[in-house]
């Protein structure tokens, strides 16, 4: 006798949206539990327990957001799994990556465990840790690559933090790809970047502030390009910053070489000028750079090359209070990342199909995932959208701890209103 399942719900009349699928068209989406069973008719004696109306809105897979600081363990005055997840999920984000530079550090099975439970127990969405390249992220000693990727790490990374030597990174590209996990870096020399805190330039020089050229990021990138192909690892550039950083990540591709990469959302939003008033919410890492890069990042975007990350990076007032270098780095993102995303499809920025792409299909490929799609027998991972609703973010609005977010008080186009994770409700505007 076949058992009824628990929780069915169909989601009528939206306009289903994948573009790796070629769906494009109104139907229904039919879920019993955590599955996706059926799109357009519904299976045989199927019976809905909770019916959702999605006429005028579009219905897009789960989004993947591959980089968010989440606060917890050790910083949870910035944020915590639960209010960060639940911010995430007001986003349509249903996997999420969490970086590694937590206190202590993701460099151990058991706290890549912990914060999978503490999300699954939160419940708004499934968190997939990056786990710490090397011990502490201190570079010098290799982490237990083996035990982080059992323990469900998608990716290991030594986040911001530099490496001892090139000798470290080489060996950290060998016994990732004899694990066969992914590596996820963002590029940069430090000793060319000479602790600067925004794109050096025009605008850096005039401000008096420490400049970060872009030889930083693409000398480390030339470096660590060879280095994948010495060693055949699995490399995805994280939150690329210049148009020539995302020629060489195109150059790699056509080589053949098994190379991803990703972009801030803020990086499509701002460049170095926006600097100019000491505005402290602009103090962010990697930095902004010119406008010519901000666009070029943008059509890499609009051709395929370029998934988008939150790049989410939480903090309690205090921590923007001070001279722009002293502030601590980075802004809140997931409360108004898809509706800043929809706000770049409606001004023409980013095509629809290269935005949804670069939240779904691309970042799925970059971790390895069966994810990012809407597919029948397919986990049932959505994200419902009203494309057309304005919106204001107030700080009442915030499900994140941090307020630190540029775009608090702009009006946006398009909103999230509703989040479906596993089969389940998340999040209902």
């Amino acid at each position: 006798m076949k058992v009824q399942p628990q929780n069915t719900i169909v989601i009528q009349g939206g306009h289903v949206f994948d573009p790796q699928h070629s769906l494009d068209a109104v139907m229904d989406i039919f879920i019993e539990n955590d599955t996706v069973v059926a799109l357009g008719t519904p299976p045989q004696g199927f019976i809905a327990n909770e019916t959702i109306n999605a006429r005028g809105k579009m219905v897009f897979p789960g989004f993947i957001d591959l980089n968010a600081f989440l606060g917890e363990p050790g910083f949870s005055q910035k944020g915590t799994i639960a209010s960060e997840t639940r911010a995430a999920a007001q986003s349509g984000i249903t996997i999420l990556c969490s970086t590694p530079d937590s206190k202590p550090v993701i460099d151990s099975a058991t706290l890549a465990a912990l914060v999978q439970d503490k999300a699954q127990q939160a419940g708004y969405c499934r968190v997939q840790p990056i786990g710490a390249l090397t011990a502490g992220l201190q570079g010098e000693q290799l982490s237990n690559m083996f035990a982080l990727k059992d323990a469900g790490c998608v990716a290991l990374s030594n986040q911001d933090a530099s490496f001892q030597d090139s000798r470290v990174i080489q060996q950290c590209y060998h016994y990732a790809a004899g694990f066969d996990i992914c590596v996820f870096s963002t590029p940069l020399d430090t000793a060319l970047a000479h602790e600067g805190c925004m794109h050096e330039g025009p605008t850096s020089t005039h401000l008096g502030l420490a400049g970060n050229p872009v030889s930083a990021e693409i000398s480390s990138m030339a470096q660590q390009l060879i280095l994948c192909e010495e060693t055949g690892t699995k490399l995805h550039f994280s939150r690329i910053t210049s148009k020539q950083a995302l020629d060489m990540v195109i150059s790699a591709q056509q080589k053949g070489l098994a190379v991803t990469a990703d972009v801030a959302l803020g990086n499509l939003y701002f460049n170095d000028e926006d600097c100019a008033d000491y505005n402290s919410l602009m103090h962010v890492t990697p930095v902004y750079r010119s406008q010519q890069d901000r666009q070029a990042l943008l059509q890499g975007v609009n051709d395929g090359y370029l998934s988008i990350c939150s790049n989410h990076r939480p903090h309690e007032l205090a921590a923007k209070m001070a001279p722009f270098a002293a502030t601590d780095a980075g802004i809140s993102v997931l409360d108004s990342f898809a509706a800043a995303i929809f706000n770049l499809v409606d001004t023409g920025k980013l095509t629809l199909a290269a935005a949804i792409g670069a939240l779904t299909a691309l970042p799925a490929k970059a971790i390895d995932q069966p994810a990012g799609q809407i597919i029948p027998e397919g986990r049932a991972d959505l994200c419902i959208a009203d494309m057309k609703q304005a919106c204001e973010l107030s700080t009442e609005d915030l499900a994140s701890k941090g307020h630190n977010n540029p775009w608090l008080g702009e009006s946006l186009v398009g909103k999230v209103t509703c989040t479906i994770n596993g089969g389940h409700i998340v999040y209902r505007a």
